[in-house]
């Protein structure tokens, strides 16, 4: 599976200096299997300030935290993140003479 993304870098309004990074997912994602994709349509899965896919790892008292996924939890499948900006390097083999 191939989550597709775009990073938008903001500048935060309260700070002259400072940016945060924004990570959107791209409508044209295709998911690996019908149950994740069900699934992220019910629940809030998708990371904006990481860029990855995220299931809520720990409940407390005072809120959760949620671990970032490489796999899909239904099917197995890698998932590879990838930045809409950012070309896809070509791997070349190297050639011995």
């Amino acid at each position: 599976m191939k989550a597709i993304y775009e990073k938008e870098t903001i500048k935060d309004p309260e700070s002259e200096n400072d940016s945060y990074s924004n990570f959107t997912l791209k409508r044209d994602t295709v998911f690996c299997c019908e149950q994740f994709k069900m699934y992220c349509k019910k629940f809030t899965v998708w990371n904006y300030k990481q860029g990855k896919f995220g299931i809520v790892d720990q409940i407390n008292y005072d809120g959760h935290s949620v671990r970032s996924i490489d796999f899909c939890p239904f099917c197995g499948e890698k998932i590879d993140y990838l930045d809409e900006n950012t070309p896809e390097k070509v791997k070349r083999k190297k050639v011995r003479i």
